[in-house]
């Protein structure tokens, strides 16, 4: 059963995540949600590390529950589009049952929604992916991520079809000294006099105009900093800051990228949370991560939610297709393609 989340805020997060493409909420899961991710993160890892699994030189320090190797391979896909098969499947990984299955198809949905699109009778809100994302100790050569776009990891088809958002959820206080996330916002932008910025109203409910506006606005991004560069901009910037001091001069209901022709570089930004703070990241918005220098395991765990069951141009699914409401689960299903969408 569904216990609904009181979110205090809301309009001003989703103001922000169309914004800048992303959006950082502190304590977003409770001290009991993070030990239970966080004891099947260690359980994880120690049985890969029993297997003489390097996690950082074999598997990027990704670390997939179903198909790590803790739970013998089902024969049958279906888990992959059912939520009754997933969760089944899911509770043989965590010694917690119920527990985790509770986190993905209830608490974080709820804030998915906040930042996506609204569903529609064909396309419901779907559990797209899930990973957890570790930097062993000490590992600061091995395991820095480049920059990148969770997008790119799907084609061209599935890029302009389905809406993703991206829960980046820190298991361990995430800073600088343990492999923390650097982002950069969408551009910003300005009037034709340079007097100051357009932002977006808290619209953009449709799923089409919603998936255009973030192709659009990340399509006016600058060349990639090094990371080192954006990282010192990022330090000397405070949070969420632009690099000018522009007024918002006006809001709009509808974005034209056509029209739109003046934009403005924003400044990185270095992402310092406490565990159980999540990062919402769009699908299109630019980010890296720097490698752990600390004496400790630097934890994080991605679920990915996407309105609609993302399909390539073929018809294969992408990865997973779980809705998060078991009356949404379709028949007739079937398993074509899949591939993985690697993180930070």
């Amino acid at each position: 059963m569904t216990t609904l989340i009181d979110i205090p805020g809301r309009e001003q997060y989703r103001r922000r995540f169309l914004r800048d493409g992303f959006v950082v909420i502190e304590n977003v899961l409770q001290d009991q949600d993070v030990g239970i991710l966080s004891r099947e993160a260690d359980n994880l890892m120690n049985f890969l590390m029993s297997e003489d699994v390097d996690i950082m030189q074999q598997l990027g320090g990704v670390i997939e529950p179903i198909s790590s190797g803790y739970i013998e391979t089902p024969l049958s896909q279906m888990f992959i589009f059912s939520k009754t098969a997933y969760s089944r499947l899911r509770n043989m990984v965590t010694e917690e049952p119920d527990s985790v299955t509770d986190i993905l198809f209830s608490t974080m949905p709820q804030w998915a929604k906040v930042m996506l699109p609204d569903e529609t009778d064909d396309d419901k809100l779907c559990l797209f992916n899930e990973q957890y994302i570790v930097k062993t100790p000490r590992s600061e050569s091995v395991s820095s991520f480049g920059w990148h776009q969770d997008s790119q990891y799907m084609d061209a088809s599935a890029q302009s079809s389905y809406p993703v958002v991206s829960c980046w959820t820190a298991l361990d206080d995430i800073s600088l000294s343990n492999g923390t996330l650097i982002i950069e916002p969408f551009p910003r932008p300005i009037t034709e006099d340079n007097s100051g910025y357009i932002d977006v109203l808290t619209a953009l409910t449709d799923m089409e105009e919603f998936i255009k506006y973030h192709q659009d606005i990340s399509s006016f991004y600058e060349t990639a900093l090094d990371p080192a560069a954006a990282l010192e901009i990022a330090q000397a910037v405070p949070p969420n800051e632009p690099l000018t001091n522009r007024p918002t001069a006006g809001y709009a209901d509808h974005f034209d990228a056509k029209t739109w022709k003046n934009y403005e570089r924003q400044a990185p930004v270095l992402v310092d949370i406490p565990a159980g703070s999540v990062v919402f990241l769009s699908g299109f918005v630019r980010h890296c991560s720097l490698g752990n220098a600390s004496a400790k395991f630097r934890r994080a765990f991605m679920p990915q939610y996407s309105i609609g069951k993302v399909m390539n141009g073929e018809g294969g699914y992408i990865s997973l297709a779980v809705p998060c409401s078991v009356k949404n689960e379709g028949a007739g299903d079937s398993v074509t393609g899949s591939s993985k969408a690697d993180e930070i």
